[in-house]
């Protein structure tokens, strides 16, 4: 026979899933803003329920047990669905009503696509915030589990887990390598030679960019000298010196004038970038992330105009009913 749900104490639902979700007590108390005080006597209370630690120490840090590790799905799908039966029907009123979104993207989306939109949000939305998180290895689990409204990732870098969530294509761009404008050593074209002779910035990340990996796949030897994480690093990195860098022309356009760089054509042909956004399936429906959504792809189709046509609704992965 099942055990009575009049046994658990339904208020300590969010908590659970907040300690499961952060694995800290302070970030948990962060997340559905308490006290520590108050999420520590809720981790006390769950942990006499299940008689069962949950979190414990390990090192420096907290982690779940293996029976908490347990619960994370059933917990998150539990509470998304308590979420559907409470909010049917509700609207979103973005003046008024408190949201934090979490986005995951680059530094190249950031600057070109998520700064704009926050200048948008701060001057008409003063109640919605935007956590603006960098790509990682843990980001498909991260989209799975609630921690992120938003994933924005190059669907030419083929990742099979993100292919499983409902997405809209966002805009493109065009790689473009990039030289301090006075280099001495490039005219107007920069040559596949020269791109093998003079010291290059690599772009690093969860994987290759695609202008390295289609460099590399094309055999070509480049002498790189420097290892950078992300787009606008490298792109500092080269005023006053001999480096080149490849990097998307929308973000030389934001950067590249200012400190002293210009844009040199390659002879080496490169595909044109393509970005879109990923989101959870279940919160396909749900009124404040398909106003995000909206507001995100009304910004790409005014402030970056050449992106194929899509709509708001679920594309791969997403099912009509959401």
């Amino acid at each position: 026979m099942p055990p009575s749900l009049s046994n658990f104490n339904m208020d300590l639902l969010v908590p659970l899933h907040a300690l499961l979700m952060e694995r800290s007590v302070t970030k948990a108390a962060e997340r559905v803003e308490v006290t520590q005080p108050s999420m520590s006597t809720s981790l006390a209370k769950l942990r006499r329920h299940f008689n069962e630690p949950l979190l414990v120490r390990d090192g420096r840090r907290m982690v779940l047990t293996p029976f908490a590790e347990s619960l994370v799905q059933p917990v998150t799908e539990m509470l998304e669905a308590i979420r559907e039966v409470v909010g049917a029907n509700a609207a979103f009123d973005p003046t008024t009503d408190r949201r934090v979104f979490t986005v995951t993207a680059s530094d190249y989306v950031a600057i070109v696509l998520l700064r704009p939109l926050l200048r948008e949000i701060d001057t008409a939305y003063p109640h919605v915030q935007i956590r603006v998180a960098p790509l990682n290895h843990g980001m498909v689990d991260q989209l799975r589990r609630g921690q992120c409204d938003l994933v924005i990732w190059p669907p030419m870098i083929q990742d099979r887990e993100l292919e499983t969530f409902s997405s809209a294509t966002l805009f493109t761009d065009e790689f473009v390598a990039v030289v301090d404008q006075d280099h001495p050593e490039v005219g107007e074209v920069l040559t596949s030679d020269q791109l093998c002779t003079l010291p290059y910035v690599q772009i690093g990340g969860p994987q290759p960019t695609i202008a390295d990996s289609v460099l590399a796949q094309l055999g070509l030897p480049l002498r790189a000298v420097a290892a950078t994480d992300n787009f606008t690093n490298a792109a500092c990195l080269l005023p006053g010196t001999r480096m080149v860098a490849v990097i998307q022309r929308r973000l030389f356009d934001q950067l590249g004038p200012r400190i002293g760089l210009r844009t040199v054509a390659l002879d080496v042909p490169l595909p044109r970038l393509v970005e879109s956004m990923y989101w959870h399936p279940r919160n396909t429906v749900d009124p404040a992330h398909r106003w995000l959504r909206e507001r995100v792809l009304r910004l790409c189709a005014t402030d970056l105009p050449d992106r194929p046509h899509d709509d708001l609704g679920p594309s791969r992965g997403a099912r009509p009913d959401g």
